[in-house]
């Protein structure tokens, strides 16, 4: 199927946003939803099949390569100053084979394998000497060794096998005085071929490429944003080469010079470099933006009017999200409402058509040319397996408003039709970890529970349902004709057919949403409705019954004018997997029909935190207005009142303000879900066309009301930047900041698409400081421009910007004492560039995202303690590590996180259009064991592995263990 696709929209002269997702300390114990859903989904997933460990604790295990011939692991043991070597044979039980000693020759920092040979990287004593590379058989016999520059931190087979490549970073001892500072390099050295060869192996084998023609130009170079700040610093002293990648043709490398913020491009065979590329920075103010929206323009047609008028699928009121295929299409599921119907007369309400089920739909989505796929359609069921309605349940009265009361269905002739005593209009979904579904009805209100075919297993109604309506009422926990009665009576006083529009699930339980204000008391006239704002949350306990209900307190902002409608409605809500919810309230315009200040569509973020639970003081009181005593119902309240009536309401923080973001071509946003990586999707209800249609009861036919135009079913993908700054907020936190993050990436490795040569960079950040000079500072000690930062007291609390550590050496634009701009070090991301340094990809704040819903009690931990928060203030969860390699034709990339520990996975394949993939952290913070510090991370293709899977290998540098993770196919 096709759709109509539009890139990224920018809406002009709207205000920024503040981007908040808080999560108090006492909620941050939810992440089984999210893996469960995850692994669930995921196509491929990350399974621990082993884990080695040296037994030395910090330092012992630092970087690991591979040999194929020998199944073996090098290791690198900087506590020992050795290589320890150790047989994967069985790869579910490495064995230790020997330790190579090389501290007689300095201390071992990196370790590469190609074809049986084995090259290490070693510092001398005094690290700003020349160090060394030298070559061992896979058993460990030496074969020979030559001087490199100072400080070789790094190296890498070229894939041909001819040479290696050694970052030699040429780290100064110090700034000033007596203190060294020696020039970075890069040594090639041409590997032998044979026995004989290597007999004559030494200096004449090593070429040395330095960065000498670049002095003199520090001034330009800077402007082209390359850092080159070390007090007194030439270039050539200055630039650090960290880590290398040889591209896949082994004729260039590239260098990732970290500090510098730059890479540099070296052309082997001739040793020179040929280009720096500058990497630019990170706005981590950008505020949440629809980085695409979809139409699905060619849905099918569900039936035909009595009158033979087509009808196609639509009306879908809710989403969630069920993970990515193989090749990055996203799967979603979402559920038609009652059928397509038009507007009421009084109390009579027009079915268009009548015998329509409503239904559950499953559609993938490519987002990269916006081609939907219808892939399932599961009509709802009763339980003897005949077709559910949307049709309405009770006719008790001529009084729409009354409670328990129900519309009278028409069809388009003007007949009355029967009522469907379970018939429902479904608006939210939750797809349960068992596979079956949960269903929150509109109009009743209730909510519905399906098995897989959509049978209906159960129906959860209001307490008093059946006694309304005169029919025989049933034993608690039974089903009656309705269902179990089992919901709080209160919300039988919907506003009519505003029940439940928002359904969730979270710990086992589920969170109903009431579309708007109830009408309590029940004499409330639809004007005092527009004007209330209290919302009822219900939470729902399926095992026990038991039910909870909360006050949420919508803006409902005064209309601007007559055309501007009220955004008095939730549209729908999802919980994130670490304990928050987010939940849509919205108003019913939409562009080009009104202009974007009179549109409200928001989505804001909250916990239940200390909010009461009013089902023990749901009564009137008596409250001052105007001067006046009045009794008022809590839903009547105003926050103040509520206050002072001992009740708390939940606190909600403004998460995304979609209008800003960029959608807001649609009326009814009442679809919501979170994607694993962070990002939000959404999706619109459509009415099936027929929102504003004139009816003719002679003929049965329907014409379009002038003016209308039926709006096409659009799904949006919503990216949300930021970071969490601060380690003293005591909360999940992650939201725009006025920072620019500086990339600074450590390990870089490169594959190719299409014939050419990518670059993907773990952009981990690092500080100088040395002896003579230190860059970093916490914002709270700095002063700031008053122009740039005119909230400069707030952001320097502590909560805030206050302890978030920043660069000196950039941001002083003017050199006075103030700073007008803020530098972070690091991206917390991985990105993805072309071989001439266009940034094609950055993975933004899914890493911190993924982190918090994967884990959140130990957010952003650090790799020596398992404290929340912890590095928030400085880099985050640091990634460092990666390597790439290729699985049944597609690539992913595999990114270590140095602090709170895991492996990131993503299909890179297409550079453009990365994807998440799967997260898994082998740390047990409880007991303190497992993996802590990744550092080295290394591919094993599964032609090469020793259990014919592809495998992934990582060296652990604080908890001196190796892990062997499989990528398990689904």
């Amino acid at each position: 199927m096709t759709s109509r696709f539009t890139g990224r929209i920018v809406v002009a002269a709207i205000a920024a946003i503040c981007v908040v997702v808080p999560a108090a300390a006492h909620d941050r114990g939810h992440s089984h939803h999210w893996k469960n859903r995850h692994h669930r989904n995921a196509p491929l997933e990350l399974n621990v099949l082993s884990t080695h460990s040296t037994g030395l604790g910090a330092g012992s295990a630092e970087i690991v390569s591979y040999d194929k011939g020998s199944r073996r692991l090098f290791v690198i043991n900087a506590a020992a100053s050795s290589v320890d070597i150790l047989s994967v044979r069985n790869a579910q039980s490495p064995t230790f084979v020997k330790r190579l000693d090389l501290s007689a020759l300095g201390s071992p920092n990196s370790v590469d394998v190609h074809d049986g040979v084995m090259a290490v990287a070693i510092q001398a004593p005094l690290k700003t000497d020349a160090g060394l590379v030298a070559f061992y058989t896979t058993d460990g016999q030496s074969l020979g060794a030559a001087k490199v520059g100072a400080l070789p931190d790094m190296l890498v087979f070229t894939a041909d096998g001819r040479n290696v490549l050694v970052a030699n970073e040429g780290e100064p001892g110090g700034y000033g005085g007596t203190n060294v500072d020696p020039e970075g390099s890069v040594s090639i050295v041409r590997i032998p071929q044979n026995r004989h060869d290597w007999k004559r192996f030494g200096a004449a084998n090593v070429r040395s490429v330095g960065f000498t023609q670049f002095n003199g130009q520090e001034a330009s170079m800077r402007a082209k944003g390359i850092r080159i700040y070390g007090p007194g610093a030439s270039a050539a002293q200055d630039f650090e080469p960290e880590y290398i990648t040889a591209s896949p043709d082994s004729r260039k490398a590239y260098v990732t010079l970290q500090e510098n913020n730059a890479i540099a491009v070296i052309d082997i065979e001739r040793a020179k470099v040929l280009q720096l590329l500058p990497l630019g920075f990170k706005d981590h103010s950008a505020i949440p933006a629809v980085s695409a929206s979809y139409e699905w323009d060619d849905l099918p047609s569900i039936g035909r009017t009595d009158a033979g008028q087509k009808m196609t699928l639509g009306g879908f009121s809710g989403l969630a999200y069920e993970g990515t295929t193989r090749d990055g299409k996203l799967k979603f599921i979402t559920n038609t409402d009652r059928g397509p119907n038009a507007e009421p007369t009084g109390i009579l309400r027009p079915f268009v058509l009548p015998r329509f089920t409503p239904r559950i739909v499953r559609f993938t989505l490519d987002p990269v040319n916006g081609r939907f796929e219808l892939d399932e359609q599961i009509e709802l069921k009763r339980s003897n397996g005949k077709p559910l309605t949307g049709l309405p349940n009770t006719a008790l009265s001529a009084d729409a408003n009354q409670s328990y009361n129900d519309e009278v269905p028409v069809d388009l002739f003007g007949r009355p039709l029967p009522l469907d005593p379970l018939g429902g209009d479904f608006e939210a979904i939750v797809v349960a970890d068992d596979g079956t579904f949960w269903l929150g009805d509109e109009y009743r209100p209730a909510i519905y529970h399906f098995d897989k075919r959509g049978v209906m297993l159960q129906r959860y109604i209001p307490i008093g349902t059946h006694a309304a309506a005169g029919k025989p009422v049933p034993a608690a926990g039974l089903a009656g004709e309705f269902g179990i009665e089992a919901l709080p009576a209160a919300i039988a006083q919907r506003r009519q057919n505003r029940g439940i529009e928002a359904l969730t699930e979270l710990d086992g339980k589920l969170y109903a949403f009431v579309q708007s204000p109830i009408r309590n008391p029940a004499n409330l006239a639809n004007g005092a409705l527009n004007a209330m704002r209290n919302v009822r949350v219900v939470e729902f306990d399926p095992e026990t019954l038991a039910t909870r209900q909360f006050l949420y307190e919508m803006d409902n902002p005064v209309p601007l004018d007559a055309t501007d409608t009220r955004a008095d409605k939730i549209g729908d809500a999802t919980a994130t997997g670490s304990g928050d919810f987010l939940v849509v309230e919205r108003d019913d315009d939409n562009v080009p029909n009104i202009g974007l200040p009179s549109i409200t569509k928001k989505v804001y973020s909250f916990t239940l935190g200390t909010a009461t639970d009013i089902s023990a003081v749901d009564t009137l009181y008596p409250v001052i207005r105007n001067g006046a005593p009045v009794n008022l119902s809590l839903d009547q309240m105003t926050a103040a009142e509520l206050t002072a009536t001992g009740v708390r309401g939940i606190a909600k923080t403004l998460h995304v303000d979609l209008v800003a973001a960029g959608y807001a071509s649609v009326q009814k946003v009442e679809g919501l879900t979170i994607l694993d990586d962070g990002r939000l999707a959404v999706i619109n209800d459509n009415d099936f066309g027929v929102a504003q249609i004139v009816v003719d009861n002679a003929t049965g036919l329907f014409t379009r009301a002038p003016g209308y135009s039926p709006e096409p079913v659009t799904v949006g993908l919503i990216d949300v930047p930021g970071l969490d700054a601060s380690d003293r907020d005591s909360k999940i936190n992650i939201r725009d900041w006025p920072l620019l993050g500086i990339y600074e990436p450590d390990a870089i490795a490169s594959y190719q698409f299409r014939g050419r040569t990518y670059l993907v960079t773990a952009n981990e950040g690092d500080a100088r400081d040395w002896p003579g000079f230190a860059e970093e500072s916490r914002v709270g000690a700095l002063a700031l421009d008053s122009a740039a930062f005119p909230n400069g007291a707030t952001l320097k609390q502590n909560a805030n910007l206050g302890r978030h550590t920043v660069t000196t050496t950039l941001g002083n634009d003017d050199a006075d004492a103030e700073y007008e701009r803020l530098f972070t070090l690091g991206g917390r991301s991985f990105s993805i560039w072309s071989s001439s340094g266009e940034r094609l990809y950055d993975s933004g704040s899914e890493f911190e995202r993924i982190t918090a819903f994967a884990d959140p009690a130990h957010f952003n931990a650090s790799n020596d303690n398992g404290n929340f928060d912890d590095r928030s203030d400085n880099k985050g969860p640091e990634p460092e590590g990666v390597a790439v390699g290729e699985i049944d034709g597609r690539t992913y990339a595999f990114i270590g996180l140095e602090r709170v520990g895991g492996i990131m996975m993503y299909d890179v394949t297409d550079p453009a259009a990365p994807f998440f993939v799967d997260y898994e952290n082998n740390r047990d913070f409880g007991a303190g064991t497992g993996d802590a510090g990744p550092e080295g991370v290394h591919f094993i293709p599964a032609h090469e592995s020793p259990n014919g899977q592809p495998i992934v290998a990582v060296a652990n540098e604080i908890s001196g263990t190796v892990t062997l993770y499989a990528v398990k196919k689904k």
